[in-house]
């Protein structure tokens, strides 16, 4: 059933949320734990995923400060970018992308979408994309006009936080089964850390690198952490990223196929599919560990991004 985010209000968000399906994973490449996974890809064709969560508080905040502009920035196939002109489209802000390196002669289908959607896309140079966590970044740029609301690279703010942290909360209060982990993708720790901070403390928060910073996103996410005590419970697994952000090995892309058709389940292979594989590969560890005399209940999260997918025809 496809789903819509038609209103911009966190009582309708809330509600799309809280009926976000789980779907029990039934495969033998799971061997001894009972495996969940939040289809949050479903909450919105467009607006999907952790990318949801992190633009709420961001678009109900701009709308009450009387800003009509959200300025972001990210790559050429940035799920965030995606999903802020899809968003700015739906609820009447205009959008500015701020895109890492020279506009190219054919956009990725990614930015091709974000322009159809009214995005205005300003690419700037490398160097200049590298002062991104810079405060004056957006005035740099002649960017932050009186009607300007600046969300940063994959809405890694305050307010994207606290988006994930309800989605923590949420899980705990709608979770079919009682969990006890629930895993789920890092690129810049802010989802692990944030997500931490909403589950309920029975559930043990585990992330996985999809790229070689582990050090960094363990960090970060101890940083995005909302609450001292969720800052001590996140674990990382830092073997998962395939080589690199946005890599695929061979292995990876057999698994990745292989569970798809077995489960009836799109994933991305950026973020998702290599928490699968990670899991596919601790989950015997962990029950032999962990879980000696029970079957483990596990849940994994789906961050969305299938939209990158189409990146793989140019690979």
């Amino acid at each position: 059933m496809i789903r819509y985010l038609t209103e911009l209000s966190l009582e309708a968000f809330t509600e799309a949320a809280r009926n976000v399906p789980y779907q029990q994973i039934d495969s033998d490449l799971f061997p001894g734990i009972d495996l969940w996974v939040r289809r949050d890809d479903l909450i919105d064709p467009l607006i999907s995923g952790n990318k949801a969560y992190k633009l709420i508080y961001n678009l109900l905040a701009a709308r009450e400060q009387g800003k009509d502009t959200i300025v972001t920035c990210g790559g050429a196939w940035s799920n965030h970018i995606h999903a802020t002109a899809a968003a700015g489209q739906r609820f009447g802000f205009k959008t500015i992308g701020i895109i890492r390196g020279e506009r190219p002669p054919v956009l990725s289908a990614m930015l091709q979408d974000t322009e159809r959607f009214g995005m205005e896309l300003k690419f700037v140079t490398r160097a200049d994309y590298r002062k991104r966590h810079e405060p004056d970044f957006p005035a740099d740029l002649g960017l932050n006009g009186p009607g300007s609301w600046f969300v940063p690279e994959g809405g890694a703010n305050y307010l994207g936080a606290k988006g994930v942290q309800l989605l923590g909360r949420l899980v705990g209060e709608t979770s079919p089964v009682a969990f006890d982990q629930c895993w789920v993708s890092c690129g810049t720790g802010l989802t692990l850390g944030a997500l931490a901070s909403g589950l309920p403390s029975i559930i043990e928060p585990v992330g996985v690198a999809v790229l070689k910073a582990e050090k960094s996103i363990l960090a970060a996410a101890k940083a995005w952490s909302l609450e001292s005590a969720a800052s001590a419970r996140v674990k990382l697994i830092a073997d998962g990223h395939h080589r690199g952000y946005g890599k695929m090995s061979d292995q990876l892309r057999a698994f990745k196929s292989k569970i798809e058709h077995q489960a009836d389940l799109p994933l991305d292979h950026v973020y998702t599919a290599k928490v699968f594989y990670a899991l596919m590969r601790h989950c015997t560890h962990y029950q032999q560990k962990k879980w000696k005399t029970r079957q483990a209940s596990i849940l994994l999260m789906h961050t969305g991004g299938l939209q990158g997918c189409r990146g793989l025809i140019n690979k």
